[in-house]
């Protein structure tokens, strides 16, 4: 069922044009490389871009992807897997009514 798919949370720490900067991606994938934070942070920075050359190309593999990041100010990238968190509203049992 497409319902029951889980949805993974990474945080990705990068420095854009010596600025630090995170960010949460959201992936159905267990684990998040390098490579695959730096085109989802180039597609995000370069989204509006006309340049079409600054996009990645889809059959690129990590060390691409990673040198075409940093022409275009992204380096430093680090990955970390959220843990999910329990999804309820957080409130105290006894607030809910019967």
């Amino acid at each position: 069922m497409l319902g029951n798919r889980s949805t993974n949370k990474f945080e990705v720490n990068y420095i854009f044009q010596n600025d630090p900067r995170a960010q949460i991606i959201e992936s159905d994938v267990e684990s998040l490389t390098q490579g695959e934070a730096a085109r989802r942070l180039i597609e995000h920075h370069n989204a509006d871009a006309e340049n079409s050359l600054v996009m990645p190309d889809a059959e690129a593999d990590e060390a691409e992807l990673l040198r075409q990041a940093e022409v275009v100010g992204i380096t430093d990238i680090r990955v970390t897997r959220l843990i999910h968190e329990d999804e309820s509203s957080g409130a105290p049992g006894h607030y809910q009514q019967p």
